[in-house]
């Protein structure tokens, strides 16, 4: 099995090497952003509410989520690149099955299915990137890895809303299919294998409490934006999850070889930047969906310009990726992470504050995309520093199961708030009018003039109240990730690079 060069020189190929694992990242976050544009279109084809549109967005980062931890012990056992590559063969096969979805239920199948493939390219990319970089290259790898994936941020929405506005639907799912194809050819060549010299026995029961326990918490969320909070289906959810939970933390610590390194989760390095990333994804996923529904609902985009008007956001994460070495080499990791977090927490409350009106949005989405930016370079840093390189893929597993379950829990929290505040502006109308914006426009079409303009004005005003209210509950979560970060992370004295950070001995035996 090839191996890659030593932690000194790098490898010969490792530039090259990075355009593939990028190339892989971008793929896995296009779809995001290519679906979000898209869900006005499915609301209207498919008839479907919000939390039906929820669990679509959801199912994938919730699949993704739920098996990454399995999957980067399956990538350290078997290998990152056949990891990677099965991966990215998965992402491909599902998206050609999901523009065949006739209903929600088809659709919300082949999301998971996507997040599946994504959830073995992954955990490959960092820890790929961890071994073929030497320790004074990786910030600069790892800002030009998090660059490529603004750019997935950047093309999703417009190419997304291009392709709504030309064809349906179905066709952002398509779109997956170039860089899918030219990941698995480019990666069959540049690619290095490895693996863990020791790999660790499997864990199936700690990997399926530990799913059981994110799905529940998901499921309990969304289904508290039709419900309420004190509904039975969602409390009987939530006990579930919490006690998923417990099962999986009691079993981890008696099994020889856990999923979860509990090393890791004692080190505050790694709680303070993996916290940080999860919060501020969750700030973020959240953000965009309510978002993309606001610029085409609300202020009368069309999916184009609304997909167009999102860009800055990416391009913002570009700047602040391009920025954040040296800004971490100053504050260390904790002016990196706590300021970029604080940065997009107050973009986030920007838009909240913007009333049909583009300046606000530029301005929010600017510093929402910088401070990202800022702090995803030494966050990550942080987190793949603090491990052997053997044991990186579980690293890395672990620390994208914390971004994606943030994913996941934006999606729920912050589009749950907006599901409930309108419902609760709307309670007067009508059941059809009620569940969604353009529901309620579809509805005052057939009613008279006057009753339907009244219908639609209560209806635009619920929208825009619940919008402000779900991105001022994104804004607080992004901010308390800023200041768990200032708490736990160490400043410019406890900086370094990843070579000089201690490194977490493994709980595993292997190790």
């Amino acid at each position: 099995m090839q191996t890659p060069a030593p932690d000194g020189s790098g490898h010969p190929r490792r530039w090259w090497i990075l355009g593939v694992l990028s190339l892989a990242l971008f793929t896995t976050v296009l779809n995001n952003g290519l679906l979000n544009v898209a869900v006005p279109g499915l609301v209207r084809d498919l008839g479907i509410d919000l939390g039906r549109t929820q669990w679509i967005v959801d199912a994938y980062a919730l699949t993704f989520a739920a098996l990454l931890l399995t999957a980067g012990a399956l990538s350290d056992r078997y290998g990152r690149k056949r990891a990677t590559l099965l991966g990215a063969a998965l992402f491909g096969g599902a998206s050609l099955l999901a523009p065949a979805a006739d209903g929600p239920a088809q659709l919300v199948a082949a999301r998971a299915a996507m997040g599946l493939g994504a959830a073995f390219m992954m955990p490959g990319t960092l820890s790929i990137l961890n071994q073929v970089f030497p320790a004074r290259e990786r910030p600069r790898a790892i800002a030009v890895w998090g660059s490529v994936s603004a750019l997935g941020v950047a093309v999703g929405p417009v190419l997304g809303g291009l392709l709504v506005s030309h064809f349906w639907w179905g066709s952002v799912f398509l779109v997956n299919l170039a860089p899918v194809l030219v990941t698995l050819l480019a990666g069959a060549v540049l690619l290095p294998e490895s693996a863990a010299p020791v790999p660790r026995p499997a864990d199936p029961v700690g990997a399926l409490l530990g799913a059981g326990a994110m799905a529940a918490l998901v499921y309990g969320v969304i289904q508290a934006s039709g419900h309420g909070w004190t509904a039975r289906p969602v409390v009987a959810a939530l006990a579930l999850a919490a006690g998923a939970a417990a099962a999986f933390v009691a079993w981890e610590r008696r099994h020889p070889s856990p999923v979860v390194d509990f090393e890791l989760l004692r080190d505050r390095n790694f709680l303070g930047a993996s916290a940080g990333n999860m919060l501020l994804f969750l700030g973020i996923a959240g953000t965009l969906f309510v978002l993309t529904q606001r610029l085409q609902l609300e202020f009368g985009y069309s999916a184009l310009r609304a997909g167009a008007a999102v860009v800055p956001l990416a391009l913002a994460v570009g700047v602040g990726s391009a920025f954040a070495p040296a800004v971490a080499r100053r504050g260390g990791p904790r002016g990196g992470v706590a300021g970029g977090l604080a940065l997009a927490a107050g973009g986030i409350l920007c838009l909240g504050q913007a009333s049909g009106s583009y300046p606000p949005v530029l301005l929010g989405c600017v510093l929402i995309g910088v401070g990202g930016g800022l702090a995803l370079t030494p966050a990550t840093d942080t987190v793949i520093g603090l491990v052997p390189a053997e044991r990186s893929g579980s690293a890395a597993a672990l620390n994208d199961t914390l971004q994606e379950l943030g994913n996941a829990l934006g999606v729920a929290v912050v589009g749950t708030a907006l599901a409930r505040g309108y419902a609760d502006g709307t309670a007067a109308l009508p059941e059809e009018a009620g569940r969604s914006l353009g529901g309620a426009v579809e509805y005052a079409g057939r009613q008279g003039p006057e009753a339907g303009s009244a219908v639609v004005a209560v209806a635009e005003h619920a929208f825009a109240g619940a919008a402000a209210t779900a991105l001022g509950v994104a804004a607080a979560v992004v901010a308390a990730g800023a200041v768990l970060s200032w708490v736990l992370l160490p400043g410019a004295a406890g900086r370094g690079t990843a070579g000089r950070r201690r490194r977490v001995p493994s709980v595993a035996a292997d190790d």
